[in-house]
């Protein structure tokens, strides 16, 4: 099961394959390869300013036939399987490759220069993540190593991988409401599982090149400044590395070091505390709450407040204005 993404876009961008906020690349790739209407994707860019994305792609009825040939580029496809799709045939540079292993769950690697084309006959949903070489080599570099990295992977044979599948699961409500998901959020798990990729199948080993050690005071005082200094405006992982003269993948691990949670959590977190004093002490309503604090709107606060604090926002300002 196949898809393709095209490498450009810059920031953050979510987006439908019906022409809203979407490059001509991005369209006619996913457009010509899948013929949907629509396809969910995010798109962002933390390493070297290589563009990644994740986008879902599904269809309930048999028999969707032959997928168009994907443009080459120097560039992977990681797929998650979230359902079985036993019933369909690979080609690769236009040699046929009868797949393997295609049950709910499971991973699977397509090199995008190898021309791959799939023939579907089962149902699919799958999550793809788009990955260049260039964001690969970034990896390699920080860990200190060559950064030559080919993805170890037998064509059309699917393996599992909780990590993938754990990390790629974990965006599928921000495909449902991406409004409501932050950048930092998005960047942490492409990072995570490009970290993840080039490790596994790269052969990066896990840890080279990595500081050792938290951040230090100024760099943890800096990073919070910058990501709390204006709520409803977003900050990159590099724009937070950058500063405290760090790699993304550097600060990434020596923020959670320090605090104890990755940053998107963090400042999940102080939202969520920034809340609770603007509910005791401001007089706003909930909406107004909402933006003050950088939610997309109040019914994205409401669900965040209730999950993490174990009542709602109005619950919660009714039983300590009691109090």
């Amino acid at each position: 099961m196949l898809a393709a993404i095209g490498s450009s876009g810059a920031g953050l961008a979510f987006t439908r394959e019906d022409g809203v906020n979407r490059t001509d690349a991005q369209r006619s790739a996913v457009a010509k390869a899948f013929r949907m209407e629509e396809a969910p994707t995010a798109v962002t860019r933390v390493l070297q300013k290589a563009a990644t994305s994740i986008t879902e792609l599904r269809c309930d009825s048999r028999n969707f036939g032959i997928t168009k040939s994907i443009p080459r580029e120097d560039a992977y496809l990681v797929a998650l399987q979230l359902r079985p799709c036993q019933d369909h045939d690979l080609y690769f540079d236009g040699r046929l490759t009868q797949p393997k292993n295609f049950g709910a769950g499971v991973t699977s690697i397509y090199d995008l220069r190898t021309d791959p084309v799939a023939e579907l006959r089962d149902p699919f949903h799958s999550l793809m993540f788009h990955l260049p070489r260039k964001a690969l080599k970034a990896v390699a570099q920080d860990a200190g190593v060559s950064s030559e990295i080919d993805l170890r992977h037998r064509p059309g044979v699917s393996t599992e991988d909780s990590v993938v599948l754990h990390l790629l699961c974990a965006l599928l409500p921000a495909m449902e409401k991406p409004a409501e998901i932050h950048p930092l959020f998005l960047e942490h798990i492409a990072l995570a599982l490009t970290v993840h990729v080039a490790s596994v199948y790269g052969g990066i080993k896990p840890g080279a090149g990595m500081q050792r050690g938290g951040l230090t005071s100024w760099q943890e005082k800096r990073a919070k400044e910058l990501m709390t200094a204006t709520l409803g405006k977003e900050i990159s992982m590099d724009r937070l590395a950058a500063e405290c003269g760090l790699s993304a993948r550097h600060f990434a691990r020596a923020f959670r070091q320090s605090t104890g949670v990755p940053p998107h959590r963090w400042l999940l977190k102080y939202r969520i505390d920034r809340a609770k004093d603007v509910l005791m002490h401001r007089g706003m309503s909930l909406a107004e709450t909402a933006i003050a604090c950088g939610f997309a709107d109040q019914s994205h606060f409401t669900r965040v407040f209730t999950a993490m604090v174990g009542v709602s926002p109005g619950a919660w300002r009714r039983r300590n204005e009691k109090t």
